[in-house]
């Protein structure tokens, strides 16, 4: 039995967990009234029988772009549509790597730029200006020491006069110390200078955020801006993806994660194509469990190169679990199955006679198995044979009176 669309089962549970244990207020009003209910008598199945998965098509890659800085857009990418005007870049467009997307003003940026030029600059002339003065001051302490020592070696042949000793050796110390003040000065102007650097670079970079690019090669899914709009940083103004590889992501049950390994190829069939079939390999299988449906991920990886698959399409997976080939398994609806929160299982209803003629419902604890078509293989609990609630089964609860309609 085949689905067009069909998930794992335990992704299907999670939806129908809250209405199997919300309480039953008409049933505790008036427990002599009988619910009415669908029986259905559980089919026997031979295991082995070819499991559909429905798995979402999503690009390899899948990014939002937007400005890091903020302003006008003043400029959009534009090409010629199908009646020859040229208007706004549409989705669908192929877009190239490096492409420009869209602009906002500039000129704000611009001359935060020429700003940060001028200082740039005006810190490189202070670098030079320091270093002139750092070479006049260490030709008047070459000078200063020369004299010093010459009037060092008179004062040592007591040939001249204690004052002229002492102004030379001030003479050198001011030297000396001119020199330490013009090197400060000169690392000063350096540092300046960096700042100022640093500060050209960043305007630069901002200057150059006013364009939006395209990272890679692409496919545009969406355009936010249109010229005039306001943007502010981080704000998404266009969505591209990557569909030239395309992924195929579907959720299964732990009972089915051994059909399934890295590397393996798989068929898939899209609603869309129905007369293609589509080869994928297994890219990834989900070492944990989403911890809402307790399914496990697998993601198929599937060329693309002529840009067939598009992102959102359906496709079907039908996998056979050869683990179950000579197994008897009971097959019930997926509407009969039921989640206890209380105890973490699942349970159906089946008829029991109560005193007075009356029906009632008890739950038997199911082990569920995989999902094939409209309908869950149980993989323990159950007979064939067996008659149990179908319809409105989650609206019950075990003691529950009812009755049997067509």
């Amino acid at each position: 039995m085949t689905t067009r669309d069909v998930v794992p089962v335990l992704v299907f549970l999670a939806t129908v967990q809250m209405c199997g244990c919300e309480s039953r207020a008409g049933s505790a009003t008036d427990a002599r009234t009988p619910a009415a209910v669908r029986l259905v008598t559980v089919e026997a199945s031979t295991g082995g029988d070819s499991t559909t998965y429905s798995a979402v098509i999503t690009p390899n890659t899948q990014v939002d772009l937007a400005f890091r800085v903020s302003g006008y857009v003043v400029d959009v990418r534009k090409t010629k549509g199908a009646d020859g005007r040229s208007r706004a870049v549409e989705p669908g467009a192929e877009v190239t790597r490096g492409l420009v997307l869209a602009r906002i003003r500039a000129v704000d940026y611009q001359a935060v730029v020429d700003k940060a030029q001028g200082a740039r600059d005006e810190s490189g002339a202070g670098i030079s200006a320091g270093q002139a003065g750092l070479a006049e001051a260490q030709a008047a302490l070459t000078q200063a020491e020369f004299d010093f020592e010459r009037i060092a070696t008179l004062w040592q042949q007591e040939s001249v006069t204690k004052p002229a000793y002492d102004a030379s050796r001030a003479r050198l110390e001011v030297a000396r110390a001119k020199v330490d003040a013009a090197t400060a000065a000169v690392a000063s102007a350096r540092q300046r200078a960096t700042s100022a650097a640093a500060q050209l670079q960043e305007a630069r970079i901002a200057l150059s955020d006013t364009e939006l690019r395209a990272p890679f090669d692409a496919i545009l899914l969406e355009r936010r801006v249109d010229v005039g709009t306001l943007v502010s940083p981080g704000m998404p103004a266009m969505t591209i993806a990557d569909l030239r590889l395309v992924r195929a992501r579907f959720s299964v049950p732990d009972t089915a994660l051994h059909t399934f390994r890295v590397g393996q190829a798989l068929s898939l069939t899209i609603d869309a194509f129905a007369n293609e079939r589509f080869e994928g390999k297994v890219l990834s299988v989900a070492p944990a469990a989403d911890p809402k449906s307790r399914s496990f991920e697998i993601t198929v990886a599937i060329d693309n190169p002529s840009l067939t698959l598009r992102s959102g399409m359906i496709a079907s997976i039908r996998v056979v679990d050869d683990a179950l080939d000579h197994r008897q398994l009971a097959r019930i609806p997926i509407d009969a199955l039921v989640h206890d929160p209380v105890r973490d299982h699942y349970l159906v209803y089946v008829l029991e006679q109560k005193s007075g003629g009356s029906t009632a419902i008890k739950g038997v604890q199911v082990h569920p198995g995989p999902l094939v078509g409209n309908q869950v293989s149980i993989l323990d609990g159950l007979t064939a044979g067996q008659r149990i609630v179908a319809s409105g089964a989650n609206l019950l609860r075990p003691g529950d009176v009812v009755k049997e309609i067509p």
